[in-house]
């Protein structure tokens, strides 16, 4: 089809384009009332005003010093009290992201002269989890305990048994998602949906590459990428072995390919002649010009990885195609932006359109494993998210 011009333009969401999404799913009156929606079970109150200040125990991997995977231990940690405006979360299982080794690196790592990024040692790792709330802050009323949830971030961390989150940060389960479905949600789940839909501005028939598809992010994209631009759309993924290259067609791509053989973009071109509308790049700093070749007149190029490299690249690439690249950095999505990414995956969970793919399960012993596996999937790692199981 035809690419509209206004689709590709150089901006943020419009409030019309917010309002569009939020049509889609049941009204939505706040952040967190909008990923419970209004059938929302209300919190029971505690049992009394005390009871938020009891301190409550936890089996938790401590990093206690910056470095390798070496540094982290399962110890036996005390949580803080609850606040009035938190919950606390039997944490049924924790996703593991690459964002979590680079904290763990400390200064050695991407946070390099930016020491204040950096948490307080020691400290648990992790955002993602998802569980069950065992209780809830004395103004929590959108969320109950009992309740499955989600998290998108953690107080203490979710690499443990327990963890105290804000309650803003905590969303429904739906029934038919595993708890270990439940913590790829966070991250892999919301930066792929915010990559095509915000960032990308994908329409209905534009033609998707996911460079790099085979891990949390890609999978996920693949699934939503077949569902936004329609069943009829082309849907190519790259990665680098043939259980990658599988686990791509599986999660719906029209097409897959091995970027590590010779004449994978030849394979490409033939497929998409015009090119490719959305591109998703997951290590740019080696795709980058790849990307440019592969480029639509006016295709949007979301990078969502890359390492902190200068590339050689020819700004006239840019010239003759007019194409956007932009940069996807979860967060820095407005509150509106995530309110609209977690209702619309909420509703993608429950329709099915969205499984999230879980490729390792590991135990809270075994987070340095998990966090070798998660730097170098392509290399004979999980496909998918690693999840760790307290």
């Amino acid at each position: 089809p035809p690419r509209r011009a206004h689709a590709r333009a150089a901006r943020a969401p419009a409030a019309s384009e917010m309002a569009a999404a939020a049509r889609r799913l049941p009204v939505l009156s706040a952040h967190v009332a909008a990923s419970f929606g209004a059938g929302a079970v209300r919190a029971r109150p505690l049992a009394s005003p005390s009871s938020t200040a009891r301190r409550a125990m936890a089996m938790a991997v401590l990093v206690e010093r910056f470095g390798g995977p070496e540094v982290m231990r399962v110890r036996q940690t005390e949580l803080p009290p609850l606040t009035s405006s938190q919950v606390l979360v039997n944490i049924k299982a924790a996703g593991v992201n690459p964002s979590d080794t680079y904290v763990r690196l400390g200064l050695e790592g991407p946070y390099a002269g930016k020491p204040q990024l950096l948490p307080k040692l020691p400290y648990t790792p992790g955002k993602d989890g998802a569980g069950v709330v065992e209780a809830v802050g004395s103004e929590v009323s959108d969320v109950a305990v009992g309740d499955r949830v989600y998290t998108t971030s953690a107080v203490t961390g979710t690499y443990a048994s327990h963890a105290v989150c804000e309650a803003r940060t905590v969303y429904p389960l739906p029934a038919v998602t595993s708890f270990a479905q439940g913590a790829c949600i966070g991250v892999p789940c919301a930066t792929a949906f915010y990559a095509l839909h915000i960032r990308g501005a994908l329409a209905p028939g534009d033609r998707v590459f996911i460079h790099g598809a085979s891990g949390a992010v890609g999978l996920a994209a693949v699934q939503l990428a077949r569902f936004l631009a329609g069943p009829e759309a082309l849907v190519a993924g790259s990665a680098g072995t043939a259980e990658g290259e599988a686990a791509v067609l599986a999660a719906g791509a029209s097409l897959a390919v091995n970027h590590r053989s010779v004449g994978y973009v030849d394979v490409l071109k033939k497929a998409a002649p015009e090119g490719f509308d959305v591109i998703l790049e997951m290590f740019a700093h080696v795709n980058l010009p790849t990307d440019l070749a592969l480029a639509s007149h006016r295709a949007i190029i979301c990078v969502i990885g890359s390492r902190s490299e200068d590339i050689p690249l020819n700004p006239r690439h840019f010239m003759s195609s007019e194409v956007d690249v932009r940069g996807v950095f979860l967060s820095m999505a407005s509150p509106a932006e995530m309110a609209a990414v977690h209702a619309s995956l909420r509703s993608f969970l429950e329709d099915g359109s969205l499984k999230p793919v879980v490729g390792l399960q590991l135990p809270l012993s075994d987070a340095p494993i998990a966090h070798s596996e998660v730097m170098r999937p392509s290399a004979g790692g999980a496909c998918g998210n690693i999840v760790l199981i307290p």
